[in-house]
């Protein structure tokens, strides 16, 4: 799927931004343009008690990550929440361990965890 790779290969600490084709109005405000924040462990607080695959969870989820009310998001329409649904569906992976985006991604130097494992050399001893 072409989209998700996208949002694997973005940085996950920078926020995405969704501009949306139907802006959305609640009242006197107008939202052209959703900002998902990285997502972090309150995010998935927000969407307690509804199921992983509900529109609800990805409502709450949304909400929690954009900063909108959810009464607002309610009137995104099919078009645009279906791209939405993508972004959020990989922060699901994330949160349920299915994927880390922190790992080294291919290409980019392959696995960190080794270099990492071992000290680093200090005192002027060698590896050897």
């Amino acid at each position: 799927m072409e989209s998700m790779k996208k949002y694997v290969e973005a940085d996950p600490f920078e926020p995405i931004v969704f501009r949306l084709r139907v802006p959305i109005r609640k009242g006197e405000a107008e939202f052209s343009e959703l900002v998902l924040q990285p997502p972090v462990l309150k995010d998935a607080l927000r969407t307690d008690g509804r199921h992983p695959e509900s529109v609800g969870y990805a409502v709450a989820m949304l909400s929690s990550m954009t900063g909108v009310p959810e009464s607002a998001l309610l009137r995104i329409v099919p078009e645009d929440w279906a791209d939405i649904c993508v972004a959020l569906s990989l922060t699901n992976m994330r949160f349920m361990g299915h994927v880390n985006l922190l790992d080294k991604k291919e290409g980019e130097g392959g696995d960190p965890t080794p270099a990492a494992a071992k000290p680093p050399n200090s005192g002027g001893t060698s590896d050897g």
